[in-house]
């Protein structure tokens, strides 16, 4: 009797103790991103809105049993517990925090030398994480996850900021990450967005490596990572007149980009004494490319007719266009689809040399027959490549090409660190006489913001590029 009554005393006082101790462990929301690997210290209510684009939590677990995602199991890399306050913490985002357990506070302020030493170093980043270009904003934040994988051992934080590709919400999440106190800023990655966060991050003297290629947003403590037109087109013009060919052509959109590309193309060729033969500007948002080809061509009879009902003339038949070079610096589908037309007007591609940009280096270019051949300035393929493999069997899904400038800019950021004692990290720390090495190979950090880079030359083939010069072995 007496051990009955001592049970009915305590077992109630058991329940509410274990109560207690389960709801003071459990957080919901710590676990949900836990297992994505991110933190976001803000209201409760903003999660679901943030992460709509993250795949569901069993496409999740499918993919995690399959592969050996970084995603799914960052054990190495350290988290700052997420603690949900009354207050909004100031930090959007805040991921990749390797930061060891804090002593005891000092009764003394120490000196900035002394701060940079022990306290962690804070880069901060801005990436479209959410829109309709969250998957770029996606692919350079896990390329990012990969290098702080690679460099585990240093006191490194990221503090990522959503830009939403928008040039309003990038202008104030700027200023949170001067608040926080960050010693360089990495992105953003569209030019639109770049304008006046430059101007911002040049004022407060934090360095500033964008991945836009709007070369009116770089200078002095604003470097432009971004592959710039005049570099590639320069390049391939080079290549393509010391091959002998002499009536040089462009088919280009009559944008701000297809305007730099030309003048870069006409002022390589002036260096040769060559004058451009033709060039046909286009509106790319109407993509009336058949109707500027047949002014490109000057063929005014439309090739359906084979033959002319009066004289039995076909139109196709020797149609020379007036040109042996045809500058083309569209992508994608649009590219395909001039090179499509090009054949049907008469051009008789691969005669008629094609030369593009980097931005052909897409898997299955070869697909379209007219494209075989063709020429463009790119970085040598092979590390690219390797890292490609690299992110599948982390992420099971395939980078977007440009994830390299992530990749670069943070890996050549982390090295200074590694050989910096002191001070503030500063513009000129970028720069030296002898480069760097990244994904797109080798270059060098300019002082007017530039980049310059050590570029081949690819050939389309059928299933593969074939490389007709190799980088500067001494490009430096």
């Amino acid at each position: 009797m007496l051990k009955k009554n001592l049970f009915n005393k305590i077992y109630p006082k058991l329940i509410y103790l274990f109560l207690i101790l389960f709801l003071l462990n459990l957080n919901p929301v710590a676990a949900e991103l836990g297992q994505y690997g991110y933190k976001r210290s803000v209201e409760v209510n903003e999660y679901e809105d943030i992460y709509e684009n993250i795949k569901d939590k069993k496409k999740k677990t499918e993919r995690c049993k399959n592969t050996k995602a970084l995603s799914c199991d960052r054990s190495n890399i350290k988290y700052e517990d997420l603690k949900v306050q009354k207050k909004k913490i100031r930090n959007p985002f805040n991921i990749f925090k390797n930061k060891k357990k804090e002593s005891s506070k000092a009764t003394q302020k120490p000196d900035s030398d002394d701060l940079w030493k022990k306290e962690n170093f804070k880069i901060g980043v801005l990436l479209p994480l959410s829109g309709k270009y969250s998957y770029v904003g996606q692919s350079l934040l896990d390329t990012m996850t990969i290098v702080i994988e690679e460099n585990k051992n240093l006191d490194v934080e990221l503090i990522i900021k959503d830009t939403k590709a928008n040039p309003l919400v990038t202008k104030k999440i700027i200023h949170e990450l001067i608040d926080e106190k960050v010693q360089i800023i990495l992105g953003p990655f569209f030019s639109s967005t770049s304008g006046e966060i430059s101007k911002i991050a040049k004022y407060n003297k934090i360095p500033l490596i964008s991945f836009s290629n709007d070369n009116k947003k770089k200078g002095q403590g604003i470097y432009l990572m971004g592959f710039e037109p005049e570099i590639q087109i320069e390049e391939i013009t080079e290549y393509t007149v010391n091959k002998n060919y002499k009536r040089f052509a462009a088919f280009l959109p009559n944008t701000e980009y297809g305007k730099r590309a030309l003048y870069a193309y006409r002022d390589t060729l002036r260096k040769h004494g060559i004058a451009i033969k033709k060039v046909e500007l286009y509106d790319p948002k109407k993509k009336q490319f058949e109707k500027h080809i047949q002014q490109l061509v000057n063929l005014e009879k439309s090739p359906n007719i084979e033959k002319d009902p009066e004289t039995g003339e076909d139109p196709l038949i020797d149609l020379d266009p007036g040109f042996d070079v045809l500058l083309v610096i569209e992508s994608g589908g649009n590219l395909k689809h001039i090179t499509a037309l090009l054949t049907y007007y008469g051009v008789d591609l691969p005669n008629v040399k094609l030369i593009g940009t980097g931005e052909w280096y897409e898997k299955n270019i070869g697909a379209e027959p007219g494209l075989m051949g063709a020429w463009f300035a790119s970085p040598e393929p092979k590390l690219w490549e390797s890292f490609e493999k690299k992110f599948f069997n982390f992420f099971n899904y395939e980078p977007i090409r440009l994830s390299s400038l992530a990749y670069d800019s943070l890996t050549t950021t982390l090295k200074i660190l590694k050989n910096k004692k002191t001070g503030k990290f500063k513009f000129k720390d970028f720069q030296n006489s002898y480069g760097y090495v990244g994904i797109d190979g080798k270059f060098r950090f300019k002082s007017d913001g530039s980049v310059e880079r050590n570029l081949a030359i690819l050939e389309i083939g059928d299933k593969k590029f074939k490389i007709q010069k190799k980088p500067e072995s001494k490009f430096f």
